[in-house]
């Protein structure tokens, strides 16, 4: 019987055959007004944490209404920031990136996360509603949901399309990065490894809306994400001037304590 580790690297190898017959998928990409939520459910913020307009030249951050995290603005920032020369890292590499990463004055940054719906790892499909392969259960994965919800974008495969006979899908893959720099049609490392198999950890394909893992020491490119929003981890100037008040307050009392 075929080992399940075995079944991933068939259908691995079948869906890289599959992409490598579909260039086009790789075209550059723009903002797409009516594509997807993105212009609803993200919300742009500078380097402070302070909101400004989606096309802003100033925003750093986008934070998602609908996944409650904190996403970096440039998709590329381990080369932008001069951490790496490309921006491509084996995943504990891309891990400890994230983890150590501080931008203006926000830390606690991670990768994407992933869930194994039976923890039992791949459960490939063309057709979708799994945890991996193509038209993925969106839920799983928050690089999938940034994908197909937010920006709307389409896989090879057409939905419930069981061998993918149809493919490729008219308008696949990384049509739409909304505002979001750096976005590259590449796989992205998710910061879940797989249940089954430690050498492996799961990611995400945006040239053709794959949903999967690869080896931990392949390089690959990181997004880092962050919980909650920034705006409200940033003190608002007259919250700030109180507080900074307060100590001047208390520390002039304590001089003129009596001894």
């Amino acid at each position: 019987m075929e080992s399940r580790f075995g079944k991933l690297v068939r259908h691995w190898a079948l869906a890289f055959a599959v992409a490598a017959m579909g260039v086009a998928g790789a075209a550059l990409a723009a903002p797409i007004s009516g594509q997807g939520t993105w212009e609803t459910d993200l919300e742009a913020r500078d380097i402070n944490g302070n909101p400004v307009a989606l096309n802003s030249a100033s925003a750093v951050f986008f934070y998602d209404t609908a996944l409650d995290i904190t996403w970096l603005a440039d998709w590329n920032y381990a080369q932008t920031s001069g951490f790496d020369a490309d921006g491509r890292m084996s995943w504990a590499d891309a891990v400890a990136w994230a983890s150590g990463l501080s931008v203006g004055t926000f830390s606690g940054w991670r990768l994407p996360t992933t869930t194994d719906s039976n923890n039992d790892g791949c459960n490939f499909s063309f057709a979708g509603g799994t945890d991996c392969g193509y038209n993925v259960d969106t839920a799983s994965s928050e690089m999938a949901h940034m994908y197909y919800v937010t920006l709307g974008n389409l896989a090879y495969c057409p939905p419930g399309d069981a061998t993918c006979a149809g493919g490729p899908q008219l308008g696949y893959g990384l049509t739409n990065t909304a505002e979001f720099d750096n976005m590259q049609s590449d796989f992205y490392w998710s910061g879940t490894e797989y249940a089954t198999d430690t050498v492996l950890a799961w990611g995400f394909v945006t040239d053709d809306g794959r949903h999967g893992g690869d080896f931990k020491l392949t390089e690959f490119l990181a997004v880092a994400v962050r919980p909650g929003d920034v705006a409200a981890a940033a003190p608002e100037p007259g919250s700030l001037a109180i507080v900074l008040a307060g100590l001047v307050a208390l520390s002039a009392a304590r001089r003129r304590r009596p001894r």
